[in-house]
């Protein structure tokens, strides 16, 4: 029953109240409101951990081994230690590349989810809290838990099937970035998986999914937005 709970919450309440959580905090942020986006980091944080305990609760209850999530041993650690390597010179060489190019990407990121991207020195260390914890939660809830949850309750699925649910109801969950960004991280959440799969161990994917989010504090600073004609990206965002 937990199980099932924690399905219905993942599809049907968390991509509504997300984007609810969101308006809200661009409202907060046109009347000014200076401390809103500390406030809804730290509750994000607090949610993050939650859903890890949740999942922890339901493999205690249920008996079932750690493993059957992914936390374990890579079976070749070789092969994983370079397709970290690899994955994440990709990543530190396209941060490089935005930081300095694509202005158009920029724009449209702030325009997705400005609201929620940090400002201020301190919530800049928040979001790296934010990020490695999106890497752990997310990743235990979106591809250990519900690979799972679809291989023990719908057993006929193929692993390609189950990739694809992993990646739409991951983008789904990002309702709030709008249509354009519940395309891009259903694509990068289905990749997750894929990469989840392949390696049978969530270490890979926790690392590039909190990579990923914290290429966001290269990209996207002060100083850029500045440069961009923007004295604060977020409350341009929140007018649109």
């Amino acid at each position: 029953m937990l199980s099932h709970a924690l399905v219905v919450y993942m599809v049907a309440v968390w991509p509504v109240l997300g984007r609810a959580r969101y308006r809200s905090l661009q409202r907060k942020l046109r009347d000014e409101d200076a401390g809103a986006r500390t406030r809804v980091y730290r509750r994000m944080i607090l949610h993050q951990w939650t859903l890890v305990m949740a999942v922890m609760a339901i493999m205690a209850l249920g008996s079932i081994p750690l493993s059957a999530l992914g936390l374990r041993k890579p079976d070749d650690p070789a092969l994983e230690a370079t397709t970290l390597l690899v994955l994440l010179a990709a990543i530190g060489a396209s941060a490089l590349f935005f930081r300095w190019k694509a202005d158009g990407v920029v724009k449209r990121l702030l325009k997705m989810a400005g609201a929620i991207l940090p400002v201020t020195a301190r919530e800049r260390w928040l979001f790296v809290a934010i990020s490695i914890g999106a890497g752990i939660s997310e990743e235990l809830l979106f591809r250990g838990f519900l690979l799972y949850y679809l291989d023990q309750y719908f057993p006929g699925l193929d692993s390609g099937t189950q990739i694809l649910m992993s990646g739409l109801v991951f983008g789904w969950a990002h309702l709030f970035q709008g249509w354009r960004g519940v395309a891009l991280t259903g694509m990068l959440g289905a990749a997750f998986a894929l990469l989840y799969i392949a390696t049978e161990s969530l270490l890979s994917p926790i690392i590039i999914h909190a990579a990923i989010d914290l290429r966001i504090l290269i990209i996207v600073t002060p100083e850029r937005m500045r440069a961009l004609g923007l004295t604060n990206g977020i409350e341009d965002s929140a007018r649109r």
